[in-house]
């Protein structure tokens, strides 16, 4: 017996439980080392094992099996691992049988296998993997089933190997899906039965009831340049992105701190000295020509709102008497718990004005402390605006405007005694407007 290589057994009556002893774990070939060609076709092999399947020890020990014929033995599922151990399998007949689903890893280690026949079943589909080790398949017969779609990717590890296959008599959905199939059978593939091989009626409707293999997709399907178009145009996106990023980092670093900043915020400084601490509570550098302003507006406001503001300088008619003209501005700006600029079109024309501001931001600088309210009288023009004002403006140190409307002015005045009720610390890590 275990010189037998040739056993023929086909229509003899029988069944499942004599194949396999389940109690014993005995197969009915143990032994048949040599066996190459086993046929048990016509026998009623269903529900092998108690449960629709093929018990993997069945065949186990039939390592040099090359033929094995199971057609129409009523089989309806397979067990996964039915061909474990046949290593040597080349040709698998399983036609004529009920199989609705093939196990993904049931073909998995026939890797000589060359010929599988599935005709005569109720197969739909076939999964990705079902292919994957079966690179010496050459002939494949899938006719009499119920496939109506193919899979590129289930076919794709047998695209060198494969010569011939057999899809006649299956409800085929000709489509643009289809386009490889087409394609592949116009290269190398041969078409088995071609005249039995018709589109099924849901095909494009030039196609319905029509031979497969007069389908080619040249004439009904345009040419997809997404998966051709989609890797380029995401390496040249990428490499924008990572240049624009790269060139932009210093914004984008701002804005990030900007995010961060309205998330949790910050926490602002004081100084924790107040108005008794200096020798004078509020100093006003102004033009003449704005002195009715001040006088009109500005002092009587000040007099109403701060009245505890006792200690003033308005000008330079009030400066420290003995003391050259800008030394005396500097030690008022040094000593001053607040310091207010007036801003107009003669102001920023005027020289001797801008040397006043410059010492108020000298001082700024200096202390750290933002002491120094600015007041814009009228609009002023980019191209009037001097140097030192926009350097202030762009620093982000507090500035108000004089408008002529009611309303307004309430909203000024309010804003700009905030102003000069405390002195804040300068922030130079907050980004400015």
């Amino acid at each position: 017996m275990q010189l037998l290589e040739r056993l023929e057994m086909m229509h003899v009556g029988i069944f499942h439980f004599n194949l396999w002893n389940p109690l014993r774990n005995e197969s009915l070939f143990d032994g048949l080392s040599n066996l190459r060609t086993l046929n048990l076709s016509k026998n009623l092999l269903s529900n092998l094992g108690g449960g629709d399947t093929l018990p993997p020890g069945v065949l186990q020990q039939l390592s040099a099996l090359e033929n094995l014929n199971l057609e129409d033995c009523d089989l309806s599922d397979i067990h996964p691992g039915a061909f474990t151990g046949v290593k040597s399998l080349q040709v698998l007949i399983l036609r004529n049988n009920k199989l609705e689903q093939l196990p993904v890893t049931l073909f998995q280690k026939l890797i000589q296998i060359t010929t599988i026949d599935l005709n005569g079943n109720f197969l739909t589909a076939f999964e990705r993997d079902n292919f994957l080790s079966n690179r010496q398949l050459k002939v494949l017969l899938l006719s009499n089933n119920k496939l109506t779609r193919f899979d590129q990717s289930a076919f794709k590890p047998i695209y060198s190997s494969l010569l011939s296959i057999d899809v006649s008599m299956n409800p085929i959905s000709c489509n643009c899906d289809l386009s490889w199939l087409m394609n592949w059978l116009s290269r190398s593939l041969i078409l088995q039965n071609s005249k039995k091989t018709i589109c099924a009626s849901d095909s494009l409707e030039p196609l319905q009831n029509q031979h497969l293999i007069n389908f080619d997709p040249k004439d009904f399907c345009s040419i997809d340049i997404v998966p051709i178009l989609l890797p380029s145009l995401a390496i040249i996106c990428l490499i924008l992105i990572v240049g624009i990023t790269y060139h932009n980092r210093w914004q984008l670093r701002y804005k990030l701190f900007l995010v961060k900043l309205a998330a949790i915020g910050y926490k602002e400084m004081r100084d924790a000295r107040d108005h008794n601490d200096y020798e004078f509570d509020l100093n006003v550098i102004f033009y003449d020509d704005d002195e009715d302003w001040i006088r009109e507006h500005l002092q009587p406001a000040m007099a109403e709102r701060l009245p505890q503001f006792q200690r003033n300088v308005f000008g330079d008619d009030e400066l420290v008497l003995g003391m050259y003209y800008l030394d005396a501005v500097d030690y008022v700006v040094s000593h001053s718990y607040k310091t207010v600029v007036i801003l107009s079109r003669a102001a920023v024309r005027d020289r001797w004005f801008i040397l006043k501001f410059r010492t108020a931001m000298d001082h700024v600088s200096d202390t750290g402390t933002e002491f120094v309210v600015v007041i814009f009288r009228e609009d002023i023009s980019d191209d009037e605006m001097p140097f030192l004002v926009r350097l202030f403006l762009s620093d982000g140190r507090p500035y108000i405007y004089w408008t002529d409307d009611v309303r307004g002015q309430e909203y000024f005045f309010k804003e700009l005694t905030k102003h000069l009720t405390i002195n804040l610390r300068t922030n130079d890590r907050l980004p400015v407007e």
